[in-house]
């Protein structure tokens, strides 16, 4: 006299019920020795393999921490105002930008000058800063963080 009601959650879905997994035996190596003169792969011969891909990717991380530019801090000063962005060079040349500013950066390390054009095409644009100091990655990253 007692009724089997089916549990239901909300909006319809029935539980449905878990299946156990099978557990499979292990199969265990054998033990028996093996002859020499079988060429099969020795455990030997897989750390070798791995200090192999490990040393590819150790070349490529290489490769591209050197072609890719890095950036530098920049100090420069105009008129007694001293300011320090960062400079990134751009690849090739090409995409050169302080972080800080919408202005394309032109860098004339041999006369230790900035120029800052508001129009590349425009030469008129361009203000001349003088270079203070040229930091390297760290502390553009030091000054980023």
């Amino acid at each position: 006299m007692s009724n089997n009601t089916k549990k239901q959650s909300l909006l319809g879905k029935t539980p449905q019920k878990r299946k156990t997994p099978v557990k499979k035996p292990r199969n265990r190596p054998q033990t028996a020795p093996q002859s020499s003169a079988n060429p099969t792969s020795t455990p030997a011969e897989q750390p070798v393999k791995s200090k192999k891909g490990l040393l590819i990717t150790l070349a490529i991380i290489f490769a591209v921490a050197i072609i890719f530019p890095k950036p530098t801090l920049l100090t420069y000063k105009k008129l007694g105002l001293v300011s320090e962005s960062i400079y990134w060079p751009g690849v090739f040349g090409y995409g050169r930008t302080l972080l800080d500013s919408n202005l394309h950066p032109q860098l004339d390390e041999k006369r230790n000058a900035l120029y800052l054009c508001a129009d590349m095409k425009a030469p008129q644009s361009c203000q001349k800063y003088q270079l203070i100091k040229n930091n390297g990655f760290f502390a553009a990253l030091a000054s980023y963080i």
